[in-house]
């Protein structure tokens, strides 16, 4: 039988319909970002990998660390760096 435990929602990880895969990809590519610091990340990709869904992948997951990233590649390889201004107008307040 089940041992029932009454808990505040503060104290329990939040609900997730990602699987652990998902999950785990998902933290691997937050841990390139995080780890640049001022350089330049490189990203080397294997054969079976897609130029634009890496790419992808890195933007998403600056958009849930809140960071700015600019991407670029070369050669079968994604280079991107953070804290980059993006070029243009800047964007109007709704104020």
């Amino acid at each position: 039988m089940p041992n029932f435990v009454l808990r505040k929602p503060e104290e329990v990880p939040a609900p997730t319909r990602a699987s652990r895969a998902i999950r785990e990809q998902q933290s691997l590519y937050e841990g390139f970002i995080r780890s640049v610091d001022g350089n330049v990340g490189e990203l080397e990709l294997s054969g079976d990998e897609q130029l634009r869904s890496t790419k992808v992948r890195l933007r998403r997951a600056a958009t849930r660390l809140g960071v700015e990233l600019e991407i670029w590649d070369a050669e079968n390889r994604v280079y991107f760096r953070r804290g980059q201004r993006k070029r243009g107008r800047p964007r109007k307040n709704s104020a």
